[in-house]
């Protein structure tokens, strides 16, 4: 009979602890990624959320803050308020609060308002509103003014203005954006039987220049265009008092040259000009331009189409 010789082999302690604690580790990383997962599922749910609750705000302020025409309340409200909407920058195709005179409010009603609330809204036709530089090109500087700045104020001034007298408006520059000039001949082009474009700028010249004040128009030898520069130069200076530098004729300007219905430039005023630029600068100033462009396109189209 063999004897067979056993062994006491000893348990590798080591080893038992390296798979302890890698267990240990793998349990924790799952751990880790489900509090992870959990998180990132509650904070989509919370983003969602607060957009939908924004969502939700901005539909219910602009719902309560939509502006109409006068004309859309003609029959329900005998008086409005012309709101201040120039500095919006949004494209609003309404520039009218509807208001209902009492003894707190009689100071805020609008009189021209009044004045024109018989005009059937949209029936003069489209005027074309195109704001000048914009974005990255700020234009002309002077007199702590920026021209871009001024030309989208008075746009939307203008904008009032023509839709208060009964045209329709489109803007080619309703926000501080850049657009490119064969952009905004393109945008006009694509426009159905607009009665002519408007495009407001600012003047400027260099010191070696000289000086130089009053306003101007710019545009293309096309029928129309002239008709139109003389006649809003001449309206516009005379109700704002300012110098008439008359119509002048370039090839080479984009939205005049490029574009089919009579358009010009119109040159506010020089922002180099102390004086010029103190006026410009001033609200009450750019209202009464505005209502002098509209002027000269009332005068416009009375005698260009109407004959």
């Amino acid at each position: 009979m063999s004897s067979r010789a056993t062994y006491n082999v000893p348990y590798d302690t080591s080893e038992r602890e390296r798979r302890k604690k890698a267990f240990i580790r793998r349990r924790k990383r799952k751990r880790l990624m489900v509090i992870m997962s959990f998180f990132a599922v509650a904070l989509v749910l919370v983003i969602a959320i607060i957009a939908l609750t924004v969502g939700l705000i901005k539909k219910l302020i602009n719902e309560h803050n939509e502006k109409m025409t006068y004309n859309d309340y003609v029959g329900q409200y005998s008086e409005i308020w012309l709101v201040d909407n120039s500095n919006a920058g949004k494209g609003d195709q309404g520039a009218f609060f509807v208001i209902e005179q009492t003894d707190e409010t009689k100071e805020k009603v609008n009189a021209k308002a009044l004045k024109y609330k018989d005009i059937v809204p949209g029936s003069k036709g489209l005027v074309i509103v195109d704001a000048g530089h914009g974005g990255y090109d700020g234009g002309a500087e002077g007199n702590g003014l920026l021209e871009k700045t001024l030309n989208l104020e008075i746009s939307y001034l203008l904008k009032d203005e023509l839709l208060l007298r009964g045209y329709t408006v489109h803007m080619t520059r309703p926000t501080d954006e850049f657009v490119g000039l064969t952009q905004r001949a393109s945008i006009a082009n694509s426009l159905d039987n607009p009665v002519c474009l408007i495009s407001i700028h600012q003047n400027s010249l260099d010191e070696s220049e000289g000086s130089a004040s009053g306003m101007e128009s710019w545009t293309y030898d096309r029928e129309g265009c002239k008709e139109l520069g003389d006649a809003v130069v001449e309206a516009t200076a005379k109700r704002t008092g300012s110098n008439n530098r008359g119509t002048h004729f370039r090839k080479n300007l984009v939205v005049t040259s490029k574009t089919t219905m009579p358009a010009i430039i119109f040159e506010c005023g020089y922002v180099t000009d102390k004086s010029d630029a103190e006026k410009l600068g001033n609200r009450a100033y750019q209202e009464k331009i505005a209502e002098g462009i509209v002027d000269g396109i009332d005068n416009f189209v009375a005698s260009f189409y109407d004959n």
